[in-house]
């Protein structure tokens, strides 16, 4: 029982994580437009569409769009050869989704597609004329949901009589294409069936100037209707919206649009198709297929892409901004606000505090106006006397490392001639321990490599330059370390070398080169003391990268400290008690005249690391 219980929580932990990612699938959409991209209408509808994808699926959707260009064609001569195209790209496709946007874009794919083009899941987009006594299929097959939008021209007709009823007549203006010609005999016979009482003017096969020539001149008690406006009789193309501004612009009566294509161009308004809402609702019924749903069972009416909208400017403009005689539930846009009207109590109360406010700053102001006098020239004294402590720092430093330097030479040189002599005594037999002419041949070597440094602070200092040569880098870094041991052995620290087998040539100066490495060196002893650390470690290693080498020191310490990091190589920082803040100063400078940087870092594991790099010498790079 155990057994069997156990199988069958696996089994539908498997078949919930295959639902879950069969989810998680990217959805592939072909959308096919009967018309060229200029169309208008096309972008509110694939807006729409895009919109209630994307809701629903993130970025998990493949939309890809094609466009018949049917109009560029004699009507029902779709060319077969251009949809093989269309035959041959999508063949291997696997869509989810076929949608069919626009005038007769289902019949081409009757005609010429595939039968593969034939059985997917569809949504067909068009003009549904069967109210107008037209049969026109707009199923693609049985799985298809029809958008089907009708073209209500009574209610478009009487909507804007409702808001304008003294009207006596009606100009229908129309273009030239084949829809604004079947959109313009729509109208015809709407209005001779059921408004006789109205005159009638129909403007078709004429050009935009002429039209605009005539609107501007149009008796009282006028409305203008344009049914679809795309080409004049020039064949220049407009399109409604454009076609509906210069119309507004030139006419002295209100003009009205059968669709939101026109809508806030000039447009009045009224009971008007709405291309948003066809799309959205389009967008609506992809999704739920996508997730789903049967294609056969939804149903569109009316009201889904009909709304009552109006623009307020255009109200305006004819005095009936606040008409009662507009439709209850109508929508009013662009409408302008009067602040001053519509907000006066919150204004005025806003104008009372900021009155106060302003009585009160100025009090603040008087009273402050002294401080602010003595505290600018309290900031304006303390900076000055930080340039003179700065300045006597610098002086000070100068005089301090040459006083330094000249008195110490003498001592050094006495060193010398003592431990000369003392070898000359052993050479001339008088004294025979090899152990003392060994110590004391080390103590000759130590005298001039301290006057060499000393030499090499003061020449600094001076801003001299010193001849640089051809070194051993790797022998520079182990004569510091024998240097350092001692010192080393002293702190318990354990000084790890990992050093590059090969020797390492730089053209530099070596003391200079040793006093960086030395200077270094005892900052990580300084930072490991202070961490108080038992397991003390200096690293000291090299490596090659490109034409430099790089020399790093780290230690296991506490890092830097965050407030200095940024400023640690500028003069007088220092986290040191005792420190003067000059050591990486010096540092940077010796490096810098190298023609090498110096840079500083906190581990991740703890504790800092310095390094610095130099460039090898030419006829050694292409060792590396």
């Amino acid at each position: 029982m155990l057994k069997q219980s156990l199988i069958l929580i696996l089994l539908t932990f498997f078949f919930s994580f295959g639902y879950a990612q069969q989810t998680k699938e990217t959805k592939t959409i072909l959308i096919l437009f009967g018309l060229s991209p200029a169309q208008p209408a096309y972008r509110p509808i694939l807006d729409g569409i895009r919109q209630k994808l994307t809701e629903e699926f993130g970025d998990r959707i493949d939309l890809h769009m094609e466009y018949f260009e049917i109009e560029n064609y004699p009507k029902n001569n779709y060319p077969k050869e251009r949809f093989d195209m269309y035959n041959e790209k999508y063949k291997d496709f696997k869509l989810d989704l076929l949608i069919c946007v626009g005038r007769n874009a289902v019949d081409v794919i009757k005609n010429h597609g595939e039968s593969y083009f034939l059985n997917f899941p569809t949504i067909s987009v068009d003009f549904d004329y069967s109210n107008l006594g037209f049969n026109n299929d707009l199923r693609l097959n049985d799985q298809t949901a029809v958008v089907g939008i009708k073209i209500n021209i009574d209610k478009m007709i009487s909507t804007a009589l409702s808001i304008f009823p003294t009207t006596s007549s009606i100009y229908f203006i129309g273009g030239t294409t084949p829809f604004d010609k079947v959109m313009m005999s729509f109208a015809k016979e709407s209005v001779q069936k059921t408004m006789k009482d109205k005159t009638f003017t129909f403007m078709t096969d004429l050009s935009m100037d002429k039209i605009l020539h005539q609107v501007n001149s149009l008796p009282d008690q006028s409305i203008i209707f344009v049914p679809s406006f795309n080409t004049d009789s020039k064949m220049v193309t407009y399109y409604n919206p454009e076609a509906i501004r210069l119309i507004s612009r030139g006419a002295n009566s209100p003009v009205f649009a059968y669709s939101d294509m026109g809508f806030g161009e000039g447009s009045v308004g009224g009971y008007i198709l709405s291309f948003i809402k066809v799309g959205l609702l389009s967008g609506q019924f992809a999704v739920k297929i996508l997730n789903g749903a049967d294609p056969n069972s939804f149903k569109v009416i009316e009201q889904d892409y009909y709304e009552n909208v109006f623009d307020w400017r255009e109200l305006l403009r004819w005095g009936i901004p606040d008409s009662e005689l507009l439709p209850k539930e109508s929508i009013i846009l662009f409408k302008e606000i009067n602040l001053v009207e519509e907000y006066k109590w919150i204004i005025g109360s806003v104008l009372l505090f900021v009155l106060l406010q302003s009585v009160l700053i100025g009090n603040l102001i008087r009273l402050n106006k002294n401080q602010k006098i003595m505290t600018k020239k309290i900031i304006e004294s303390e900076n000055r006397y930080r340039e003179f402590l700065h300045e006597d720092r610098s002086l000070r430093l100068g005089q301090l490392t040459a006083s330094l330097s000249h008195e110490l030479n003498q001592p050094l040189t006495a060193i010398l001639s003592t431990a000369q002599a003392g070898i000359n005594f052993i050479n001339s037999n008088q004294a025979n321990p090899e152990l003392l002419k060994e110590i004391l041949q080390k103590i000759v070597d130590n005298d001039k490599r301290g006057a060499s440094i000393l030499s090499s602070i003061r020449g600094m200092m001076k801003l001299e330059r010193r001849e640089k040569e051809k070194v051993n880098l790797n022998a520079l870094i182990n004569e510091v370390i024998a240097v350092y041991n001692n010192e080393a052995v002293r702190h318990h620290n354990h000084l790890n070398v990992n050093l590059i087998h090969e020797p390492v040539y730089v053209t530099a100066d070596g003391i200079q080169i040793q006093q960086v490495l030395l200077n270094l060196i005892f900052n990580a002893s300084q930072a490991l003391e202070k961490a108080g650390t038992s397991n003390k470690v200096i690293t000291i290693s090299n490596s090659i990268h490109l034409d430099e080498v790089i020399v790093s020191i780290q230690d296991n310490g506490s890092g830097i400290d965050e407030t200095i990091k940024e400023k640690l190589f500028k003069p007088f920082i220092t986290s040191k008690t005792e420190g003067m803040g000059i050591g990486l100063v010096i540092c940077q400078s010796i490096i810098e005249d190298h023609e090498g940087k110096i840079r500083a870092e906190n581990l991740p594991e703890g504790g800092a690391k310095f390094s610095f790099s130099l460039k090898i010498s030419k006829d050694e790079q292409k060792k590396f």
